[in-house]
């Protein structure tokens, strides 16, 4: 465990700016008594993103990003900026990609009883992703499901914390992540789209899964370029 200060020291940032992280939900904190602590591996996921000199991408332009590379409907973007952006897509690496849609969602990690975990990866407007999707997308890692990640709108996320009591609490075993975009349906899919799955691996601590989304990602990107 970290606290803030050393937290900042080994990401190269000001303390201020690791609250901040904390706040937006981008780095996992708990309480110890008096103390804010972070986990060292998230820490260190945190580290291995990549600072590019492109700027991150707004919330709907990531996600419109990360739809057009699995060949989903863009369909909040008029046929101009779709162009557009495909442009400039295609000038990405994988790595650069991660990095610039850090902002898509609000990254949550709870704690759900084990007896209620099938119930919320049932809920309606839950879908499974990162690891949880791995092998549904073709994923070239296999792990053992112990976090669960899921993506959720705000309002499906507050019923599951009253109805099935996820909690901040004690050892996380679910990743909520709820788009910062409103517009984005997650109605009846079975899983998020190919290159979502693919960055949330990519954001891994975990040097296998990391790897194998940067992968996905890569492969996407040269099918986009041809």
């Amino acid at each position: 465990m970290l606290t803030v200060g050393q937290a900042a020291e080994r990401l190269g940032v000001g303390p201020e700016q690791v609250r901040r992280l904390i706040r937006a939900g981008k780095l996992a904190a708990r309480k110890v008594g008096r103390t804010l602590v972070l986990d060292d591996d998230a820490v260190d996921g945190r580290a291995r993103l990549p600072i590019t000199a492109g700027r991150v991408l707004a919330p709907r332009t990531a996600w419109a990003a990360l739809w057009q590379l699995s060949g989903e409907d863009v369909d909040w973007l008029p046929a101009p900026d779709r162009s557009r952006l495909v442009a400039r897509i295609r000038c990405y690496d994988a790595e650069r990609l991660v990095a610039a849609s850090r902002d898509r969602a609000e990254r949550c990690e709870l704690r759900v009883l084990p007896a209620y975990r099938q119930q919320v990866l049932a809920a309606d407007g839950v879908v499974p992703s990162g690891l949880t999707a791995a092998a549904a997308v073709g994923a070239d890692i296999v792990a053992a499901e112990s976090v669960d990640e899921v993506y959720c709108s705000a309002g499906t996320l507050a019923a599951l914390r009253r109805e099935l009591g996820l909690s901040d609490r004690g050892q996380p075993n679910l990743v909520v992540r709820v788009p910062r975009y409103d517009r984005l349906d997650l109605t009846g899919r079975a899983h998020m789209p190919t290159a979502v799955v693919a960055v949330d691996l990519a954001e891994s601590a975990e040097v296998r899964t990391r790897r194998a989304g940067l992968d996905m990602l890569a492969a996407a990107l040269s099918d986009l370029a041809r």
